[in-house]
């Protein structure tokens, strides 16, 4: 069975149905985006997230999936092994015992294209009353489906617009406006500098590419240090790394140093591609700072954003604009220092907007 997806890295889920433990067959890796195998009982189910290439791939084209696509089903004999098949697919079938196919597409309320593909081994196939019969089981299988389908598309939009965390408590019915938790965490927050500049010279499309790339390099190494994303402001970024209990403040501020140095990396590779086709460099702002935020939804009656607020978000804010003026690629606080248990060059002294009393900075770049 596939399922179109609505996410920006998977085009369509993949779902193959066994009777028994057997090797699902190669596919082409350049349209997969995961796959695995499991045990559903004595049956095993291989499930495969495919890219958007993946409606070209002649692995698909030379597919019954591709008839009932085009044709909205499709009954067909599978022949024994060694004799000519429509479909390269039918060689597989036909060494499992499978004698008939029937496929067809399914009605949703979602919009989403879905196909289910079946073969048996009874001898003489479906034959057309159990082609009729199927039909009908196939109407009752679409409506549970439609469930699963709608809970899969709000649990994946909520993650890809409002991010993992987040995302999982929208889901679970954090949705009234006040309605917050204080957690504490690290604060990453980042300005791509010159930016607005850029934007007096580039076209559109060039600012947004560039813009969605540095998103690219600031977000992988975010998330492949356990930080979450909470926002983009524009071209800045307002992450965090949350204090959790296996690993504490301290390991909290070490996972956003640790993010600090991937994203300055992969910058710096960046740039040198840039440098090659005589493309202007990237180069950001990074503040950091450990406290208590408020975790959760702000807004209008009709219109909430998630997101964290508080005395601890202001002051990594105003560290990372104090950047520039001091020629650092990164500052953070003392107490982020501290608490990382790490040593930096402190810069001094600085009267924060909005910040009462003076904040020490250390730069870290």
């Amino acid at each position: 069975m596939t399922t179109a997806t609505i996410h920006p890295l998977m085009h369509n889920s993949r779902h193959v149905w066994f009777d028994r433990a057997t090797d699902p067959g190669p596919l082409n890796p350049d349209v997969i985006v995961a796959r695995r195998q499991y045990a559903f009982g004595e049956s095993q189910i291989d499930e495969v997230y495919l890219n958007a290439a993946a409606s070209n791939n002649p692995q698909f084209t030379a597919s019954p999936f591709f008839v009932i696509e085009q044709q909205g089903e499709l009954h067909e004999k599978i022949r024994g092994p060694g004799e000519a098949q429509r479909f390269p697919v039918f060689d597989d079938l036909g060494a499992l015992g499978c004698s008939d196919y029937y496929g067809s597409t399914l009605a949703n309320y979602s919009g989403l294209r879905q196909i289910i593909g079946l073969a048996t081994d009874r001898p003489g196939g479906f034959g057309k009353p159990g082609v009729g019969e199927l039909k009908v089981s196939l109407r009752l299988l679409s409506l549970l489906l439609n469930t699963v389908i709608e809970s899969d598309i709000k649990k994946t939009l909520a993650k890809v617009y409002l991010g993992e965390d987040p995302g999982q408590r929208v889901c679970a019915g954090m949705i009234h406006r006040g309605e917050v938790v204080s957690i504490e965490a690290a604060v990453w927050f980042s300005d791509l500098r010159n930016f607005t500049a850029s934007g007096e010279e580039l076209a559109p499309e060039k600012l947004v590419e560039r813009l969605n790339d540095y998103f690219e390099i600031v977000a992988r190494a975010i998330h492949d240090a356990g930080g979450e994303i909470l926002k983009y402001i524009g071209d800045a970024v307002l992450a965090i790394f949350p204090v959790r209990e296996e690993l504490g403040v301290e390991g909290a501020c070490l996972a956003a140093v640790r993010a600090l140095e991937d994203a300055t990396e992969r910058l710096e590779s960046w740039n040198a591609r840039a440098q090659e086709l005589g493309e202007p460099r990237l180069a950001h702002g990074v503040g950091l700072h450990i406290g208590t935020t408020s975790y959760g939804n702000i807004g209008s009656a009709e219109r909430l954003d998630f997101t964290v607020i508080g005395r601890t978000v202001n002051i990594a804010s105003r560290i990372e604009s104090q950047c520039s003026s001091l020629g650092a690629v990164a500052l953070c606080s003392r107490e982020f220092l501290e608490q990382a248990g790490i040593s930096a060059l402190s810069v001094g002294a600085f009267t924060l907007k909005g910040v009462t009393g003076q904040v020490e900075l250390h730069a870290l770049r």
